[in-house]
């Protein structure tokens, strides 16, 4: 099965960034082995939906307004994935 590296955007996900509390954005590659790019996409959103660095701060009432965007989806060998996924760069939106 092929491997696929997906550059995803994501913009309003409520936290909290050096103790400032508000709306950010972030920025993350996933690897992923799928049959082909939907199914590593499905697969990406999957994943970030349960990982808890990105879980909202408690108390949080959804608002409709965090998107998640893939920016790049591309195969690649399997040789270039890395041994640990990437973390996630956060900014202030």
């Amino acid at each position: 099965m092929p491997w696929f590296k997906c550059f995803i955007r994501g913009e309003n996900f409520p936290g909290q960034l050096i103790g400032a509390e508000g709306l950010f954005g972030f920025y993350t590659t996933r690897f992923i082995e799928a049959n082909d790019a939907e199914a590593a996409e499905t697969d990406a959103l999957q994943r970030l939906q349960a990982d808890s660095k990105r879980a909202p701060p408690l108390g949080y009432s959804p608002t409709g307004r965090a998107k998640v965007y893939f920016e790049e989806i591309e195969e690649i060998a399997a040789e270039q994935v890395p041994p640990v996924q990437t973390g996630f760069a956060w900014h202030p939106m």
